[in-house]
């Protein structure tokens, strides 16, 4: 084999840049299969293909092999070959996802974990279509709406809520929707415990690299619910820091919002407020609080400070009867917090308890349920469109609304 590049090599339908014995035999023989000659043969590896593309196109398509390269600098090289029209075939030894998602996603035609037959790889040439080409007209990619809902206080059934959100989104005599629900309380999430489900182990790495998210790594790591409905949920290990991973959410919903009709999103309340970007991401905020002081005033502000994060954000303030509280009245919390309630979530303790002991949906153990029925009214309210000449239904709030009557 050699390693320089003739002048015929430029113009050739196929060449071939290996390292190792089991990378030449494999190339050779895709060689023969397509009727081209020896000389497509090269040493050097992916590497070595990636200097020699200087702006010529080597061949209309490259096999390539990685050998002992990090996947940074395979990328890299695959992206730089690619930038000449040709189509790319890696060849490695790593059969992990990420290695062949990441080649992917940096050009490459297809990556072929050894062992490999040459008709694979003559199989996924054939399917590659020209990379020089005519400009396609632009799609409109649609994005699926995004719920995230938080609580105010502890205890007021936020989780339940996104839950019975996300399986009515999903439901086949509801809306019928490909919907994602997400647990983002990385320290103390209990979705995945109430559904008796595993914590997805591949939250962590969607996190991590949210840009190459696709359907392939959402089957794989996603827990599947129901034909319509995946789950996201996992509890780091107490020892691990969760900072970094906080801030990819926004990141790791709007990838969501691309492969999912609808995303569900169980947000913890400290995470929300410490980054300014996370409420840009969703369209509909749910906002659960306790008819109480303590609530009323967080939730007042967390509207205020939401707005001016996120100006066209719906916010829909619901009020739950899962704590009492000082037990306001609703006319009274509307007054305080400028908005008017969009739903009342009833406490149903014998029947949420009933849907608990079954690991099941409260929605469908129970779809006539005063919870069933108010989720189905929120919902409606969430997706429902906002027109431009409505105004939001605020109200000023009242001054002195906090400070207590003397006893």
């Amino acid at each position: 084999m050699t390693h320089s590049s003739s002048q015929n090599a430029a113009t050739a339908t196929l060449a071939a840049y290996v390292c190792t014995d089991q990378g030449a035999e494999v190339a050779r023989a895709v060689v023969d299969l397509a009727a081209c000659d020896q000389s497509a043969m090269h040493g050097g590896g992916l590497g070595g293909a990636a200097r020699l593309c200087t702006g010529a196109q080597i061949a209309k398509t490259i096999i390539t092999e990685m050998g002992n390269m990090s996947l940074d600098a395979a990328c890299e090289s695959v992206s730089e070959i690619c930038q000449t029209g040709a189509n790319v075939v890696v060849l490695g030894d790593r059969s992990d996802l990420g290695t062949y998602r990441a080649l992917l996603n940096a050009g490459a035609t297809e990556y072929f974990a050894f062992p490999v037959s040459p008709e694979e790889i003559m199989a996924a040439n054939s399917r590659a279509a020209p990379r020089i080409q005519d400009p396609a007209p632009a799609v409109e990619t649609r994005l699926g709406t995004s719920i995230g809902v938080v609580g105010c206080n502890g205890g007021v059934g936020a989780s339940l809520l996104a839950q019975s959100l996300a399986f009515h989104a999903s439901a086949a005599k509801g809306p019928n929707l490909r919907t994602a629900l997400i647990d983002a309380d990385l320290r103390f999430g209990t979705q995945a415990i109430d559904l008796d489900c595993k914590d997805t182990r591949g939250l962590q790495e969607a996190l991590s690299t949210p840009d190459r998210i696709d359907p392939t790594f959402l089957g794989a790591t996603m827990e599947q619910l129901n034909d319509r409905l995946a789950l996201y949920a996992q509890q780091v290990h107490p020892s691990q820091s969760t900072e970094k991973l906080n801030v990819a959410f926004p990141h790791l919903i709007d990838a969501l919002k691309s492969n999912f009709e609808a995303v569900v999103v169980d947000v913890p309340r400290a995470a929300l407020l410490q980054q300014s970007d996370y409420a840009t991401v969703f369209d509909t905020l749910v906002l659960v609080m306790p008819a109480g002081y303590a609530g009323v005033n967080v939730a007042s502000w967390m509207i205020t400070l939401l707005k001016s994060q996120a100006p066209n954000l719906k916010i829909l303030p619901v009020l739950s009867e899962f704590r009492q509280d000082a037990k306001l009245s609703r006319g009274d919390i509307e007054k305080a917090i400028g908005h008017d309630m969009a739903a009342i979530i009833p406490n149903s303790e014998a029947a949420i308890r009933k849907a608990h002991r079954a690991a099941k949906p409260l929605v469908e153990m129970q779809p006539r349920s005063p919870h069933a029925k108010a989720t189905r009214s929120l919902w409606n309210l969430a997706v429902a469109p906002v027109k431009k000449e409505e105004k939001p239904q605020q109200r000023s709030a009242r001054a002195g609304f906090f400070q207590r009557a003397p006893a």
